[in-house]
């Protein structure tokens, strides 16, 4: 019998990387990977599977292991002692798109969801659709599916789902995810710069979406919403030939949205509306998207992957109605405690609009930014600053560099009726893990 082939991640804790793996694993192959540290949910998922994960970096872990390719996720950049081994030793290595073609889009039909917000609920929506469909979808989404219990599937079917990231895609191919995804069918969700790190100004964001938009063949489907000025605009300047459905509500929230765009694809690829319904009443969500995580001497404690300031804002909106509205008690509040996670999160760039949406809560706890040494102090999300002007505007706020500090505060500050709501898009030192326990 043939050896199976070894693939080696280098970065596999996050999500796309571990769910990359798991989908290797699940194929027949050897997998194997390394991280400086690694952390929930990917930790449980990666041990379930038995896949082996060294940590922290060491040379000694490739030596040893000997794998036929090194994938290198797209955090991982020269000077990693496990990359530079490989690059001087002239040994394969390829980037998680590259990989994800070769082994899993090739042979199949795409359906890639783009966007600045919601992709990843839109992704799993489609997945269950097609899952309840029995058209057996290869799934690849960047959080856990409620009604997978992953964040990946491999399907025997012809249709392979997948969130559609427009971050870069290794430190040797600075284009986009998204670019090697072959979309038969693509969504375009909404446009608003992001990742300020890799995109100079808007106009460059938006570029990555139209070389994005046309890959999609003229027998494929591209999916956009009507009400975003700059998704509409690249609609218009498509020169391809594909169908377009167009879909949106003037006022809507985030969840009518993500269904109208799922339900597009959907009735494309000819599922019935009974199938859509069904799926959409049985969707059991994405864990960290609103995730309830529990209640404590009435206290509900919610876990949010929220980071971009649009994205804080509308959730805020959204939880104010959902839980305000229900209360019979003037008392309850809407409790936020925000940490700087992502690249953009992290730098000074998006502060005005952080305050606006920061002020749709009654309480804000800020936190420090997720390894903040890789800025200069100018360019840096200031949390103590940002904390004293919210509180000049009326809503009270504290500022933490220190998880047991932030904690003592909460068991002073909370009671009975709040809504607490996480956001972060990391792991906030453990506090999800923590906050129950201590309430």
């Amino acid at each position: 019998m043939a050896r199976k082939k070894k693939f080696y991640l280098i970065g596999i804790a996050g999500v796309a990387t571990a769910s990359l793996a798991g989908l290797l694993k699940k194929k027949g192959y050897e997998v194997a990977g390394s991280d400086q540290e690694m952390y929930e949910p990917m930790k449980s998922m990666l041990r379930k599977l038995k896949i082996k994960v060294f940590s922290p970096y060491s040379v000694f872990h490739v030596k040893r292991y000997k794998p036929d390719v090194v994938i290198v996720g797209n955090a991982i950049g020269r000077g990693n002692q496990e990359l530079e081994f490989v690059m001087s030793n002239g040994h394969a290595y390829r980037s998680m798109s590259d990989i994800l073609l070769e082994e899993l889009i090739e042979g199949k039909k795409s359906i890639v969801i783009a966007g600045t917000h919601g992709k990843t609920t839109i992704t799993a929506l489609v997945s269950w659709i097609l899952e309840c469909a029995k058209l057996d979808p290869t799934v690849f989404v960047g959080g856990v599916v409620n009604n997978f219990g992953s964040t990946f599937k491999l399907g025997k079917g012809k249709y392979i789902v997948l969130e559609g990231d427009e971050y870069d895609t290794a430190f040797f191919d600075k284009s986009p995810k998204f670019w090697h995804y072959r979309p038969f069918i693509g969504v375009v969700n909404n446009i608003e710069l992001d990742h300020v790190d890799i995109y100079k100004d808007l106009e460059a964001y938006k570029y990555a979406f139209a070389r994005f938009i046309n890959l999609i063949p003229k027998n494929g489907l591209l999916v956009a919403n009507r009400y975003d000025k700059n998704v509409i605009g690249l609609v218009n300047e498509a020169k391809s030939e594909f169908h377009v459905k167009l879909f949106g509500l003037k006022h809507g929230d985030f969840m009518a949205q993500n269904i109208l765009a799922a339900t597009a694809v959907a009735r494309f690829i000819g599922v019935s509306h009974e199938t859509i319904k069904k799926a959409i009443t049985s969707f059991k969500g994405v864990k960290r998207r609103s995730e309830i995580i529990g209640e404590k001497n009435g206290i509900t404690v919610i876990d949010d992957y929220a980071h971009h300031p649009t994205a804080v804002r509308e959730t805020l909106i959204l939880f104010k109605k959902k839980f305000h509205a229900k209360s019979v008690r003037a008392r309850q509040r809407l409790f936020l405690m925000f940490e700087p996670g992502s690249a953009s999160s992290k730098r000074r760039v998006f502060e005005k609009q952080y305050l606006e949406a920061f002020r749709y809560a009654d309480l804000v706890y800020l936190y420090k930014p997720y390894k903040p040494d890789i800025f200069r102090r100018e360019e840096m999300f200031h949390g103590k600053q940002m904390s004293s002007t919210l509180r000049k505007l009326g809503t009270p706020s504290r500022y933490f560099d220190n998880l047991d500090k932030l904690m003592f505060h909460v068991k002073r500050d909370a009671r009975p009726g709040d809504v607490i709501v996480i956001m972060s898009c990391r792991g906030f030192d453990g506090l999800r893990e923590r906050i129950l326990d201590e309430l």
